[in-house]
Parts: structure tokens; sequence; C-alpha cells
């Protein structure tokens, strides 16, 4: 479980809506605790398997945003830290490029597409109406293709279905990814 980081290890725990990504930028055969998405919706159940994944080791890296209010202090404990991003859309773009799209504009990865059922469905316990309650503030999904994966246009529709809100793939890079996760571990 760990990646020689400057002539060290570290341990990487993560959301599973960056393993694709990650994968890409530091290789397939990376070792990582990924934890399901949508954890963050129950600080209860993300604190829980957090504290899980950290175990008794040090030096741990985690891909997460700020999805948990003590996550901070959790990684501290154990000489880690986060990406350095409040979410994981801030992972992947600047605030400069994600305003690009405007404040009406939710913004997402391929994960999250992959993962919207587990996330809103299954862990908000959302129906179709709560889904198109609170997406209803918005103009457009953006759904951010990396070019890694299909993006399946059943599950555009069905999430379309689901939200009521236009959905629009948009081709994007991984360099500001990138950049993100070598700073986390440097």
């Amino acid at each position: 479980m760990h990646v020689p980081v400057e002539g060290g290890g570290v341990k990487i725990v993560g959301c599973s809506i960056f393993r694709t990504e990650l994968e890409q930028v530091l290789g397939a055969d990376l070792e990582v605790d990924w934890l399901p998405a949508g954890l963050h919706v129950s600080e209860e159940r993300l604190g829980r398997a957090i504290d899980e994944a950290l175990g008794g080791e040090g030096g741990v890296a985690c891909l997460y945003g700020a999805c948990h209010p003590d996550l901070d202090d959790k990684l501290a404990g154990h000489g880690g830290r986060r990406l350095a991003s409040r979410d994981c859309i801030g992972a992947f773009l600047s605030p400069e490029d994600k305003a690009k799209f405007g404040e009406r504009a939710f913004v997402v990865s391929p994960g999250w597409l992959r993962e919207w059922r587990s996330i809103f469905v299954e862990g908000m316990g959302w129906d179709e109406i709560d889904g198109r309650i609170n997406f209803g503030m918005y103009d457009v999904i953006v759904v951010l293709d990396f070019g890694l994966e299909p993006i399946d246009d059943m599950d555009v529709l069905e999430f379309f279905d689901f939200t009521q809100t236009e959905v629009e793939v948009v081709p994007a890079d991984l360099d500001y990814f990138r950049a993100r996760v070598a700073e986390l571990l440097a």
C-alpha cells in the first residue's frame, strides 16, 4: 500500500470517484485503499471508514476534499494530508476554470456520473422529485470528459431523467489534477 515518494513511502486512501483518473496519473498498479463513493453524505459513515482506512499507519495521502469536518485533524494524527481542494471537482478544475461554466452549472467527473445513484438515491434517499427539486437551481450539469473511458449515453440520459437538468459532456484534461496529486505526494 505504499508508493515511493521522495525517498519515503506513503499510504494512499481515496474516494473511488478518483480511481480512473489517479490510475491514469500514477499507474494502474498503484495500491490504494479505495473507499466507496457517496460516503461523504454521512459524516458518521465517512468518519468511521476513514478511521478504519488510516489504521495505525503514518504518512497518509488522502484523496478527498473537505468532505468531513474532522478530516484534516484525523490525517494530522497520522502524519497525513489531503488534496488541497474543497471538493473533488476542485481537484480537477481550478476555481477560474470552474467559473467559466457559470454559477448555475453543477460540474461532475465521470466517476460522479457512474456513481450518482449511490450518492443521491442510496446515500441521500432521494427520489426523482428530490432530484428535480435539488437540481432545479442549475441550468446545466457538466460532465468532464478526460477521454479515459467512454461516457455512456444511457448514463447521461438516466441522470437527465432524474434531475430534469440538461447534461453536457465537455472535454477536459488532467493537468490540474496531476499537479494537485504531485503537491499531495511531495
